[in-house]
């Protein structure tokens, strides 16, 4: 599994997680609040994961097509894999998370 299809995963964990409690009758109101807040930002994680892989793979096209040396073509991926990676360490305790997904400290 890689950092993409891990962080799609948890997403999905989480927008359903989300939805089972807002489904609840007995949730309080604060925790709805929190519930439907969780669910705006999975959405907004969403997009910024489709917009990092999108710019990775291109810059990876790109690369492997090119004959020229572009210097800015590697930090680009480097700055695409570091994003990816910070969006998966709220997941850091999940086991199928991976130790090099570990931003440096």
């Amino acid at each position: 599994m890689d950092v993409v299809e891990f962080i799609a995963a948890r997403l999905s964990e989480d927008e359903a997680a989300a939805l089972r409690l807002l489904s609840d009758p007995l949730v309080s109101e604060s925790a709805q609040w929190y519930e439907r807040r969780l669910l705006r930002e999975c959405e907004a994680k969403r997009r910024l994961l489709g917009i990092i892989e999108s710019a990775r793979q291109a810059g990876l096209a790109v690369l492997l097509s090119s004959t020229d040396d572009d210097p800015w073509l590697p930090e680009l991926i480097n700055w695409t894999t570091q994003s990816l990676h910070a969006l998966a360490v709220p997941y850091a305790d999940h086991p199928e998370f991976q130790t090099a997904w570990r931003l440096p400290e």
